[in-house]
């Protein structure tokens, strides 16, 4: 039997027995990927459920697929991790948001401080936001998640403090003692891990100390200086390897 393709329905729930697929998603299965009556499909709404099925009949306009079972929360990682990305110039923040959602990350934050790149205006942010939504979403098929990650544009100081009562860790380049490895292992039970990841500048000393005193610990990644939007992946992977499921 074919492999199930997957499917972005925002709108399914628990106990339909039968969807109606409509709009770009009706295209891509009837004029890219030309599927046909039988081909099994999964569908998910980004939130943890997915339904698998059947496509059953095809409309003008829409595919009808009829549902088979139901799971919840497939692919998801046992700890949840929260980047905090400063934001970068040119196509890398698209970048990062397809490898960190691939790499399990629950949320992907983008922060402006003094050495990132200016934040867009204020009338084209939301259509940033809503062109890394749909990145994610792709992310999110290809690597057979249930849950889209949370995705915003905040100040500096407002991303320090999403971090919450989860362990913070500022990567950071002139810390040559601390590994992330080590600040991993002071980890309390059941918390989730944020990490801070900074512009391509770095962090100037007052921001490092602000994230200090928001509770976050400083960790390097060895002796080599990487790029931001390497940093961040390499973190996300030592951290899903320590703690989530790369095993």
């Amino acid at each position: 039997m074919a492999k199930a393709r997957r499917f972005f329905e925002e709108d399914i729930r628990a106990g339909q027995e039968q969807v109606e697929i409509r709009g770009e998603e009706f295209i891509h299965i009837k004029k890219v990927l030309r599927l046909e009556v039988g081909s099994p499909v999964i569908l998910l709404n980004g939130k943890g459920l997915e339904l698998t099925g059947v496509i059953e009949a095809f409309n003008k306009d829409s595919a009808l697929v009829k549902v088979e079972a139901s799971s919840e929360k497939a692919g998801e990682s046992s700890v949840s991790v929260t980047l905090l990305q400063a934001l970068l110039k040119g196509d890398k923040p698209e970048l990062i948001v397809q490898k960190a959602t691939e790499l399990g990350a629950a949320r992907i934050i983008f922060y402006t401080n003094e050495r990132t790149v200016p934040a867009p205006a204020a009338d084209k942010i939301a259509g940033k936001l809503e062109r890394l939504r749909r990145i994610a979403i792709e992310a999110v098929k290809q690597c057979e998640r249930s849950v889209l990650p949370a995705i915003d544009l905040v100040s500096y100081d407002e991303a320090l403090a999403l971090c919450g009562d989860d362990r913070g860790v500022i990567l950071y380049a002139c810390e040559t003692k601390n590994s992330l490895k080590k600040s991993l292992s002071f980890l309390a039970g059941g918390k989730g891990i944020c990490l801070l990841v900074g512009p391509e500048g770095g962090f100037t000393e007052d921001e490092v100390g602000r994230a200090v005193a928001a509770g976050f610990v400083t960790a390097g990644l060895g002796r080599r200086i990487l790029r931001s939007e390497t940093a961040a992946i390499a973190a996300l992977a030592i951290v899903q390897y320590e703690f989530g499921d790369m095993e």
